[in-house]
């Protein structure tokens, strides 16, 4: 039976890995004026709320602005801005943020051991699993099972 059961698991994984369609990082470069704003030029996001896209999985930000633009992830801020986009668009923007290389993150030394802690080993006291338990001991995520990267995001966007 277990045999059986590895032999699906890796059917899944080989099809829907072929199902990914990769996105051309340089055509999302020319399509990424409309992320600007918000985003930065290259993705490294300014303004803490918003997320930076630079060096973020590619998979993970296609997921994510599919969900946007279907309704299924309400983000007000892109409402107005993912319907305008194809499938294709989508894939590039992707492709073009994932290619990007994600600027340092600040973060206020005081609360870093607090965070650590959190991070590495979770709060039993208020059921907060442990962050590293999917995101990697270095914060990198994983991309097979969908866990974006958060080393180098904003402090307040992941709080």
């Amino acid at each position: 039976m277990s045999v059986l059961l590895r032999a699906i698991a890796t059917l899944l994984v080989l099809v829907s890995s072929q199902a990914y369609a990769a996105g051309d990082a340089a055509a999302g470069q020319s399509k990424s004026a409309i992320c600007a704003a918000c985003h930065s030029v290259d993705g490294n996001s300014a303004v803490p709320n918003w997320p930076k896209l630079a060096g973020q999985h590619e998979q993970y930000l296609l997921r994510q602005l599919q969900l946007i633009k279907s309704g299924a992830r309400p983000v007000p801020e892109m409402m107005a801005i993912t319907p305008g986009l194809s499938d294709q668009d989508l894939m590039d923007l992707s492709a073009y943020f994932a290619s990007q290389t994600i600027n340092g993150g600040v973060a206020d030394e005081s609360k870093v051991p607090l965070g650590e802690r959190i991070y590495r080993a979770g709060n039993a006291d208020s059921g907060v699993p442990a962050c590293m338990a999917c995101h990697g001991p270095a914060g990198e995520g994983n991309p097979l099972a969908g866990y974006p990267a958060l080393a180098g995001q904003h402090a307040v966007y992941t709080a």
